[in-house]
């Protein structure tokens, strides 16, 4: 892998902070009784069934991924998804939906900052044949399982396919997906975009972010690292190589690091954004006017913004 250094309520709770000791444990607390665990389950199922977290859920304890209900049509739960604007916190598979991630206003800020480099980059193609449109959370679906980014962008030009498509039908895959963790593992990211978004056929880049929950609940994020996966960036032997970028606020012996602006940027060439749009949409004929000519090559995304954003939180 290349490496670049450097309280009781009915309503919806916005996010959760989870401690980094508790992220990785089941509620298996022996001092829970049946009852407790009942209540636990019941609760959990609440978001399920009204798109809201509740505290009784005790969803800081939880061991994810934790599966919240069963016997669910894809179609069912894309509804679900939909209705509550619960994308990105779910997976469905085989028929069983699955927490993966606990809403946090960090994860929010880092994604939204991801989004609006790509977007403010890529405004020369605007309303054009050539535009990058971001398609945010949008649910795709592929052999019994179904999954939703943290956010993805495809040029508006690349075409459908016969079969298996980004729908299980013909709709294309993203060209370029964002991941982002924090209360999910990085095992469990890293296998969602290595054997889902980077399956042949389907996304050409993915960046991965990994936000380490800070030690107490009312502190913010101190170490915060991303990976940019591009298809192209393959070992001798094949194996995908992404690229990994510290962008922590401190290295391991606790003195500041003092990001600068330029100092970890993460570069995504038009190339790969516009991977598998027809020829004349990048090189179009005389007397067409070359739209992708007005975009920087690369499109950059400075991870000095990307931190700033995830420390710019009121907790």
């Amino acid at each position: 892998m290349a490496t670049i250094y450097g309280n009781e309520t009915d309503s919806f709770i916005p996010w959760i902070s989870i401690n980094s000791s508790q992220n990785t444990q089941e509620t298996t607390n022996t001092s829970l009784t049946s009852s407790d665990v009942e209540e636990i389950d019941k609760y959990r199922k609440y978001w399920w069934k009204t798109g809201k977290l509740h505290s009784k859920a005790r969803w800081e304890e939880a061991k994810l991924p934790c599966e919240i209900v069963t016997d669910v049509s894809y179609d069912t739960y894309v509804e679900q998804t939909d209705k509550h604007n619960i994308r990105g916190w779910w997976e469905w598979e085989d028929g069983t939906v699955r927490v993966i991630e606990i809403p946090s206003i960090f994860h929010e800020n880092c994604e939204r900052a991801i989004s609006r480099e790509i977007t403010e980059q890529t405004g020369g193609v605007k309303s054009t044949y050539a535009d990058i449109l971001n398609y945010g959370s949008s649910s795709t679906k592929s052999r019994g399982s179904g999954k939703d980014p943290d956010a993805s962008f495809r040029p508006k030009a690349k075409p459908r396919v016969n079969r298996d498509g980004s729908d299980g039908r013909n709709q294309p895959w993203p060209n370029l997906v964002v991941e982002i963790a924090y209360s999910q593992s990085v095992a469990d990211i890293k296998h969602k975009v290595e054997d889902y978004w980077l399956r042949t056929g389907r996304a050409h880049d993915v960046i991965m972010i990994k936000i380490e929950p800070p030690i107490a609940p009312t502190m913010i994020p101190v170490f915060m690292t991303a990976w940019h996966y591009c298809i192209n960036n393959r070992t001798a032997a094949g194996a995908l190589n992404p690229i990994m970028y510290d962008f922590s606020t401190t290295d391991d012996q606790g003195n500041p690091t003092n990001l600068q602006l330029g100092q970890r940027v993460i570069n995504l060439r038009l190339a790969c954004l516009y991977h598998n749009v027809p020829d004349n949409v990048l090189n179009p004929p005389p007397p067409q006017p070359n739209l992708v000519a007005n975009l920087p090559n690369p499109i950059t995304i400075d991870l000095y913004h990307v931190q700033l954003a995830i420390l710019d939180c009121n907790i």
